[in-house]
């Protein structure tokens, strides 16, 4: 609903033509044009008992513009579930079902303890602009094992990489794409293949997992040291320190904690 050109096409059955609406965000006129299909929309996803799990979903809009289509689908429906990736804006966070952030922001401790306790889902993310942590060809890989750490210290849901096969020209042979870092597009190639920096982002995925198990068992077996001793290495992934240490070190320094 809120893409980076403004230019929904469609029939116009007056004139009997194919044309493009380009109305502002939150004028009448968008209102008017999304509100029809929405109606409809909605109805055919309780029909079919989807509604519940489905949401609409928006990339990196302005405050405003959520505001705008976030008035709009609950005018429809107050239940209607949002996702956005993109910069913390504490104004929506209430509204937002699913919320991204980028690496440079962080849930404050409690809104984050509140959305978890309302089952919303809460995670960060790393694009075309982030120097590091990231997963261009160039990176160091193991800063994609990095962001599984990260992701456990600071007790967020999980982690999203723009993106997975948005190939290049070719693929297979140059992996740069217009003036983002080569590799921003794709983490696997054309086969399909796999890559170090892919394999990388799973190992990352499995410690996560596994960090998020130990702290179960600590607890329940009441292993206070071990848990403390857990808890205060991941204090020390924080990304500020990857301009002082590689993602390698600090890795390294601490995996004998999931191995023993």
């Amino acid at each position: 609903m809120v893409p980076w050109k403004i230019a929904f096409k469609y029939h116009d059955e007056a004139l009997q033509k194919d044309t493009v609406f380009t109305g502002a965000i939150g004028s009448a006129g968008y209102n008017e044009y999304w509100s029809a299909m929405l109606v409809d929309f909605t109805a055919h996803l309780k029909k079919k008992g989807w509604f519940a799990i489905t949401a609409i979903a928006m990339d990196e809009r302005p405050m405003k513009d959520m505001q705008a289509v976030i008035r709009l689908l609950k005018s429809i429906d107050p239940a209607w579930k949002i996702s956005l990736a993109g910069e913390w804006h504490p104004e929506i966070e209430k509204d937002i079902d699913d919320y991204c952030i980028a690496s440079k922001w962080k849930f404050p401790d409690a809104v984050l303890k509140e959305r978890q306790a309302l089952g919303k889902s809460s995670t960060w993310y790393t694009c075309c602009t982030e120097k590091y942590p990231n997963m261009f060809t160039f990176s160091p890989p193991d800063e994609a094992v990095w962001t599984g750490w990260y992701t456990a210290a600071t007790r967020m849901d999980g982690f999203l990489r723009w993106a997975y096969n948005s190939w290049t020209q070719s693929p297979l042979t140059d992996s740069r794409f217009r003036a983002w870092p080569a590799g921003d597009t794709y983490q696997v190639y054309p086969g399909p293949l796999s890559s170090v920096r892919f394999e990388k982002l799973i190992e990352g995925i499995q410690d996560f997992e596994k960090i998020n198990e130990l702290r179960r068992w600590y607890l329940a077996k009441n292993d206070t040291g071990k848990l403390k001793e857990l808890e205060a290495a991941l204090q020390t992934f924080t990304i500020e320190k990857l301009s002082q240490q590689s993602a390698q070190q600090m890795v390294e320094k601490y995996k004998h904690l999931l191995n023993r």
